[in-house]
């Protein structure tokens, strides 16, 4: 018995394979848009947890290394350019000091420097220097020991060394990644939201540090909150938003410290006035300068 064939006729229709792994991708772009998704979240969880670490090592070096840090840190601010007022300012710092809860064991130091910015910093080994653009506008010793109580807040809270722990961080994950200078644009804008937002609170915490301190060594808290308003005054215009900043927004800072001495009860009290001739930096009171 013979079998016979059946030839079966089959049309051959060629079709492009989407999904085949030896194909290249046509959406260069889309490809480009993963790898910086997934290079921006690399470094973002190294930065957090590097950062992390670094703070909390930071927080813990004994003050002999702290000491040892400051010298070069603090070598561009060896004088006051006004020695009368930073006499001034020293007694007020020595006052808040004694009274004060937390800090480490230095022997802490202000320093006046004319420069007109509106501000203070809190430096390695109890190092504060204030810029005459703030002392200018301090009008009563209430504000100067708010101004300095603060500071003393960032020493006892250790914020100035996380800050630097995370600075070394950021700037090892710069060099490992052969950038000089800010980090790619895709990667800067959330680093420094991060650390502007982790800044922020520092200062809140400093604030509440503050009026407890006052409290401490005055016996009330009377003129507290006024120096948040003189600040307050110079931003008008000029005010960046909240998230955009290293400190609280001023308004809110000055809300949110009304409702806190309300909530611990401190009573008011009275406002002492700064010494003859009432004014910051003290007239005639300014180092030569070397030229």
């Amino acid at each position: 018995m013979r079998h016979g064939r059946v030839l079966l006729k089959m049309n051959f229709e060629p079709r492009y394979c989407e999904k085949n792994v030896n194909a290249q991708s046509n959406s260069h772009f889309g490809e480009f848009i993963r790898l910086t998704l997934w290079l921006l979240g690399i470094v973002f969880v190294i930065y957090l947890l590097l950062g992390y670490t670094a703070e909390k090592i930071a927080e813990r070096l004994p003050p002999k290394f702290e000491a040892a840090i400051a010298g070069g840190i603090t070598s561009k601010f060896g004088h006051s350019d006004f020695p009368s007022t930073q006499k001034y300012l020293q007694k007020v710092l020595d006052s808040l000091v004694s009274s004060a809860e937390g800090l480490p064991p230095f022997a802490y130091r202000v320093i006046v420097v004319d420069e007109n910015i509106v501000n203070a910093v809190a430096l390695p080994a109890g190092n504060i220097v204030v810029f005459k653009g703030l002392v200018s506008k301090l009008k009563n010793e209430n504000e100067v020991a708010i101004i300095l109580a603060h500071e003393l807040g960032h020493y006892a809270h250790r914020d100035h060394l996380r800050g630097l722990g995370r600075g070394l961080v950021l700037v090892s994950i710069m060099t490992v990644l052969g950038v000089s200078g800010d980090l790619p644009g895709f990667i800067s804008p959330s680093v420094q939201t991060f650390d502007l937002k982790h800044s922020r609170d520092r200062e809140s915490a400093a604030d509440r540090y503050a009026m407890d301190l006052f409290v401490r060594t005055y016996g009330h808290s009377g003129g507290t909150v006024e120096v948040f308003k003189v600040l307050a005054a110079q931003e008008q215009g000029g005010r960046r938003p909240e998230l955009l900043s290293t400190h609280p927004d001023t308004l809110w800072r000055i809300q949110s410290l009304t409702d806190y001495l309300k909530l611990k009860k401190y009573p008011n009290g009275s406002i002492l006035p700064l010494p003859k001739p009432g004014v910051l930096p003290f007239p005639n009171d300014q180092t030569v300068k070397a030229q």
